[in-house]
């Protein structure tokens, strides 16, 4: 079966980058798979993870992000009207040489593309890899949820409707969003690796692992970690991450004298180190898709206290079992949860037992198995 990964790029410090590579990677050693990555722009950053050699990668060198930096908006949008034109005549060139069995958006610049594409004999998956109405979350100003609103009532009237298969990473993405919509399928990231050896939930230490932005709202678990602090001033919070409000989270933590228990650890590429050196790991987003770090935490065997925010907690979490959710911005319950596991070493290792059989659902070769089923339905209809 040929099968054809289309975004962006494959580098960057990014969780969709990573596990498509996770994916592919795994989807090319079934044997009879050919797997193909086809990006755009690839020339800058870090890739993430390896690629494995039987994957092929497809760069089809349009750059749509070149020079935008030295151009007003106006002539930004002109170019890249322009290189929409080259760069869908080179993945139609492409796709109809290669003559794949699936084709999956990741949700770059091809979204759209795909789907108007004349004679085509492959069959068109979209994934999405944040809930539905992320655009409006992410908005800073009127103007972009002005054109928020706009870009989703083209995507959900006239787009979607048409892919053969749309994933979701959570039914209560599908729950809130997605009722009624007969091409729908909940499929979850897999995990991108495995962890024998949890961790023994003794060190003094609570772990967030993440971008540092706005919708991440880091500033709220430090604010809460403040109160931590006070009644356990041996537990550190290490937050590993990069991103805009790097900064202003450090000024917080001066601000609040949390030297000594909030430190950034900036980047990781060592995220199971990371967790199972720690015995907690928190989540504070106000919006989410998938948050890969709660199911790796799990993975380690780790408790987690997260707020419940759409979407993807739910799904991870059964509250009091193998962590706990808390109200978006609840800063007082973030604390007492975070404490209420610190003071009880029995409940953290029951919880951390629990995350470690949850856990189980999002190993590889499970999630692949439920791909390839999905493959071969549509291949055969």
């Amino acid at each position: 079966m040929k099968i054809v990964y289309c975004l962006n790029s494959i580098r960057g410090l990014g969780g969709i980058q990573r596990v498509t590579i996770v994916k592919a990677n795994a989807l090319a050693e079934i044997e009879g798979n050919e797997v193909y990555i086809v990006v755009t722009d690839n020339k800058n950053d870090t890739q993430v993870a390896e690629l494995s050699s039987k994957v092929h990668l497809v760069d089809l060198d349009v750059n749509y992000y070149d020079g935008d930096q030295g151009r007003s908006k106006i002539a930004n949008i002109l170019v890249y009207k322009k290189k929409q034109v080259e760069h869908k005549k080179l993945l139609v060139k492409y796709l109809t040489d290669l003559k794949p069995d699936v084709v999956i958006s990741v949700g770059g610049f091809e979204k759209y593309m795909l789907l108007s594409m004349k004679n085509r004999t492959w069959k068109v998956i979209r994934e999405f890899h944040f809930e539905r109405k992320y655009r409006q979350k992410y908005s800073k100003t009127r103007f972009d949820r002005l054109i928020s609103s706009l870009t989703d009532f083209y995507d959900f009237h006239f787009k979607e409707n048409k892919y053969d298969r749309i994933i979701l990473l959570t039914e209560e993405d599908r729950e809130l969003n997605w009722k009624g919509w007969k091409n729908v399928v909940v499929i979850p990231n897999p995990l991108s690796f495995s962890c024998s050896t949890p961790s023994s939930l003794t060190e003094k230490c609570v772990a967030y692992a993440g971008r540092l932005d706005p919708i991440k709202n880091c500033g709220s678990l430090v604010r809460a970690f403040k109160t931590v602090a006070h009644f356990h001033p041996d537990w550190t919070l290490k937050i590993y991450g990069l991103g805009s409000e790097k900064d202003l989270i450090q000024k917080l933590i001066e601000r609040l004298d949390l030297r000594d228990n909030v430190k950034l650890m900036g980047y990781t590429s060592d995220v199971k180190d990371v967790y199972c050196h720690s015995s907690l790991s928190v989540l504070s987003s106000s919006c989410e898709g998938f948050p890969m770090s709660l199911i790796e935490a799990t993975e380690c065997g780790l408790p987690i206290v997260s707020y419940q925010c759409p979407c993807g907690p739910k799904d991870l979490i059964d509250d009091g079992k193998n962590g706990f959710l808390v109200p978006v911005g609840d800063e007082k319950m973030m604390a007492e949860r975070i404490c209420t596991i610190i003071e009880d070493e029995q409940l953290r290792k029951r919880m951390g037992a629990f995350a470690k059989a949850k856990a189980q659902d999002f190993h590889l070769e499970k999630i692949i198995d439920r791909w390839m089923k999905l493959f071969r339905e549509l291949t055969n209809s």
